[in-house]
């Protein structure tokens, strides 16, 4: 029993349980208590909230990984190029080049995250207000929903900094202790938030406890990574200066996934912002609430991925390429089955909740909500691959996401006096399958030298035949 508390992905599920059960409660009580414009003002919010986290730019998961590599002897010029060309270079040069120093990782992340957080409280006063300003307006109680929005914009530079306490914990292969205290903290957000609701029918209490549980989820966190770095060997208890060198390195590898990032999920959550410019308070709630549910799903299905990653590129950067393949096969076999029970949930329970409660929003459109879950797998499929492949220290988020953005735009253009609404997934299935999954799968399945008969069904063949069936049962129950 011991054992399986220690375990990573243990606790990775149990706070994926916790995350999927707990929104499972709150939303039923919200949408009982809420009227449509404060569930579509919450939404807004939530939506805006999870924006912020693209400032990120995928500096956490980067330097999550310069640690793990640090960990494993690496060097910063085995992170300038890609990995064939450092085993070429190690072969000739065994023991060349400085060793990364995690204290200098570590101290040159602090400042980078400060700076994260400013820009991000600055970006949630000025464009957050402006995209709110109509939607609280139409409340019964503006004041409400400008205190909830107080309380929400407090939250952001919290979230922000706490990614480097996330990426200093998963870097020192302390994903355990992190998913353990998401899980408490997951539990007491949710409970209480709900329990608010319940009782006060208000989104400012609302937002209020969502924002307290997210600061002092920061100060755990980061007392447990300063409790880690004391007492791991390999961090000296000393004073690290600001490595320039390192932040260059760190930089060019994350602004590409970053750009990626933002070009592949930009489109379709940069809708969630201006559908309730366009559209009736009705139908922009009750589009946010499909978006809301699949993005949950979606981001559920990372945890047992990304929980591997570090471990990954510690077994990279040893050359040790059949314990990453073994990682990688088993993480995105469980994350794509993940995404598989999410998909379910939010086709076939959820509704039969919202029929059963009655709430301010009836029903969700089926066909959206079918085929936004089908591109939402897509699209998970396509970036676990390209994050594969950028262990090869190669990365080409920004070419690929750019070239699948372009092909999404020109689908929708072309799809949209035809298809309304329906053209966003359908032009983003388009780009995913035309481009996006088939160039990434290529590039990871190289670099792993893998066949990819053999890796398919041994991670994407199985979660793929459950979401067909889900999908199959969910237009049998919609009939």
């Amino acid at each position: 029993m011991k054992a399986l508390l220690q375990s990573a992905t243990i606790n990775t599920w149990m706070s994926i349980v916790v995350r999927v059960g707990g929104l499972a409660v709150l939303l039923p009580v919200a949408l009982r208590h809420l009227d449509v414009h404060q569930v579509l003002v919450w939404q807004l919010q939530s939506s805006i909230l999870a924006m912020m986290m693209w400032i990120d730019f995928g500096l956490t998961p980067t330097f999550s990984r310069f640690i793990a590599v640090a960990r494993g002897g690496g060097t910063l010029e085995a992170l300038r190029q890609p990995a064939a060309k450092i085993a070429s270079h190690n072969e000739r040069h065994p023991k060349s080049g400085q060793r990364l120093d995690v204290a200098q990782i570590v101290t040159t992340s602090a400042r980078v995250y400060l700076g994260m957080a400013a820009i991000g409280t600055f970006i949630v006063t000025t464009v957050g207000t402006a995209v709110l300003a109509a939607p609280i307006t139409a409340l019964s109680l503006p004041s409400e929903g400008w205190l909830a929005w107080l309380f929400t914009a407090i939250s952001v530079p919290f979230a922000l900094i706490n990614g480097k306490n996330n990426a200093i914990l998963m870097g020192l292969d302390r994903i355990t202790t992190l998913r353990r205290l998401e899980t408490v903290l997951g539990l007491f957000q949710i409970t209480s938030a709900a329990i608010v609701v319940w009782l006060t029918s208000n989104i400012a209490w609302l937002a209020a406890c969502y924002s307290f549980w997210t600061v002092v989820g920061y100060a755990l966190i980061r007392r447990q990574r300063q409790v880690f770095i004391a007492e791991t060997a390999i961090v000296p208890v000393v004073e690290a200066v600001w490595n320039p060198e390192l932040f260059k390195v760190a930089w060019a590898t994350a602004w590409r996934s970053g750009i990626g990032v933002l070009l592949s999920t930009g489109i379709i959550q940069g809708s969630g912002m201006l559908m309730p410019q366009l559209a009736s308070p009705e139908a922009a709630a009750g589009y946010l609430l499909v978006l809301r549910l699949i993005t949950v799903a979606s981001q559920m299905s990372q945890a047992p991925f990304y929980s591997r990653l570090p471990a990954m590129a510690k077994a990279n950067a040893e050359m040790n390429r059949a314990a990453m393949v073994e990682l990688a096969q088993r993480g995105l076999m469980l994350s794509l089955w993940t995404m598989v029970v999410g998909v379910f949930a939010v086709l076939v329970i959820f509704p039969a909740v919202l029929s059963l409660i009655n709430g301010s929003i009836a029903t969700v459109p089926h066909d959206l909500s079918l085929l936004l879950s089908v591109a939402f797998f897509a699209e998970r499929y396509g970036a676990m691959h390209m994050q594969i492949y950028t262990l090869s220290n190669h990365v080409v988020w920004h070419r690929v996401n750019g070239l699948t953005c372009f092909i999404v735009l020109a689908a929708f253009a072309l799809l949209w006096p035809i298809a309304g609404v329906i053209a966003v997934p359908l032009a983003l299935l388009i780009g995913y399958g035309l481009y996006l999954c088939p160039v990434t799968s290529r590039l990871a399945l190289s670099f792993m030298q893998q066949s990819r008969i053999h890796f398919e069904c041994r991670t994407s063949l199985g979660p793929a035949i459950g979401l067909m069936a889900s999908l199959t049962i969910a237009a049998g129950v919609w009939r």
